[in-house]
């Protein structure tokens, strides 16, 4: 059984806009799940500070190389935020970088392990995207969705296999 999600604006911007997954029948997108889930503890005020400073940087200077870690594999787009040598934070956003102007923010976690795939929430966290990365490449190929500015335009709503369907 596939999962049927809906790529929607968080936010929009001249130079950058934010979008985030939300699957059907839930009610928060995957980036507003992982702002629920730590937004209310008091060790991780520092860490969001770190990544909403992020963010606003981004969102005035394009999405740069220099503010993501890379993640996934090469032949994806997903990256992490904070930046590996620009900030120090314990938790990590994953994302798709589709372009300069547009970024796709995911849901993640506290890091405790020296990989990703070494946490199940994270690994879980990082192949969602690799999937929407996926099904977003074909509907650019085929010109189904396009990019136009800082908008992504077209079908941004599609059936993606997640983990649960495995079991």
């Amino acid at each position: 059984m596939k999962r049927n999600l809906l790529v929607e604006l968080l936010e929009t911007g001249e130079k950058v806009s934010l979008y985030s997954p939300r699957f059907e029948g839930e009610e928060y997108t995957e980036f507003e799940k992982f702002l629920l889930e730590y937004k209310n503890m008091e060790e991780f005020h520092r860490d969001l500070g770190v990544l909403f400073a992020r963010l606003e940087e981004i969102k005035k200077n394009f999405a740069e190389d220099r503010y993501f870690r890379y993640e996934g594999s090469r032949l994806d787009r997903v990256r992490a935020l904070p930046a590996k040598f620009l900030d120090s934070s314990r938790l990590r956003v994953y994302c798709i970088v589709i372009s300069r102007k547009v970024v796709i923010l995911g849901n993640g976690g506290v890091k405790t392990t020296a990989t990703y795939q070494e946490d199940r929430h994270l690994k879980k966290c990082v192949e969602t995207l690799q999937k929407i990365d996926f099904e977003i490449k074909m509907r650019e190929n085929r010109k189904i969705i396009v990019i136009k500015g800082s908008q992504l335009e077209g079908e941004l709503s599609f059936y993606i296999k997640t983990e649960e369907d495995n079991k």
